[in-house]
């Protein structure tokens, strides 16, 4: 039965090719880990405007409350400076010396009770404006960030489709290339790369495994520099190949 030509059949053709594979995926992970860190990038992004959105939210919640209780207070002032306006009214038609003096106390009470009263608006004043200060600075910058974010939004969508484009364009020659070797030779060069940081076949120089650094026994080396037979290092699997000269292109 005749061997089909498109598969690779000798060790040097089979290295070639698994360099080809290692060579895409290189290229893939390469794209994969730009687009990660731009949807890392955005992420951020995302997450910054929503702290941002938090904190202003929750401005505006103290700054309801102040004028809420500032409300309340000023209402109690009116009231108060009602009262003393009445006491007054009274106190101008006491004749007795007794109801005289009740009247006095209770006009003093009643002015304590508008100074503290007023002093107590005025810091809410104080308190409010402070608010409304922090709440529109933090707004302009909210705008900046949201502007940043929906332009990012908008350039990541577009550089996103573009990688995708790439990666659909690599696997497809990737899948070409593939199929130039046996499925099982691909299968046991995708778990070895898995294992070894994207790494499945490695160059041999001066006897050393470039994959994990360790000294090959020479008649290993020496069937790795023949070709004659495909060689995986003993120490970490990684097929070897020891005739970098070669160009290998996708």
């Amino acid at each position: 039965m005749q061997a089909n030509p498109a598969i690779a059949t000798s060790p040097q053709e089979i290295i070639n090719v698994l360099r080809k594979l290692q060579a895409l995926d290189d290229e893939t992970r390469e794209i994969r880990n730009r687009r990660a860190e731009r949807m890392e990038h955005l992420e951020r992004l995302r997450k910054v405007i929503a702290h941002m959105q938090r904190e202003i939210d929750d401005k505006r919640g103290k700054l309801t409350e102040a004028e809420t209780w500032h409300k309340t207070k000023s209402a109690e002032l009116d009231a108060d400076k009602d009262r003393l306006s009445k006491s007054k009214s009274k106190l101008s038609g006491v004749t007795r010396s007794r109801e005289y003096v009740a009247v006095n106390k209770e006009l003093d009470i009643i002015r304590k009770n508008i100074a503290t009263k007023e002093d107590e608006v005025a810091k809410l004043v104080v308190a409010i404006d402070e608010f409304r200060a922090a709440i529109a600075k933090e707004e302009e910058k909210f705008r900046d960030w949201r502007a940043e974010a929906d332009e990012a939004e908008r350039d990541n969508q577009a550089s996103l489709d573009s990688m995708d484009v790439k990666i659909a364009e690599v696997d497809g020659r990737r899948k070409a290339i593939a199929a130039q070797v046996e499925r099982s030779i691909v299968s046991r060069y995708h778990k070895i790369a898995e294992a070894r940081q994207g790494r499945g076949v490695v160059e041999m120089t001066n006897d050393i495994c470039t994959g994990c650094n360790m000294a090959l026994q020479p008649r290993f080396a020496e069937m790795v520099l023949r070709a004659t037979s495909l060689v995986q290092c003993p120490h970490c699997s990684r097929y070897l190949y020891g005739d970098p000269e070669a160009p290998v292109t996708a």
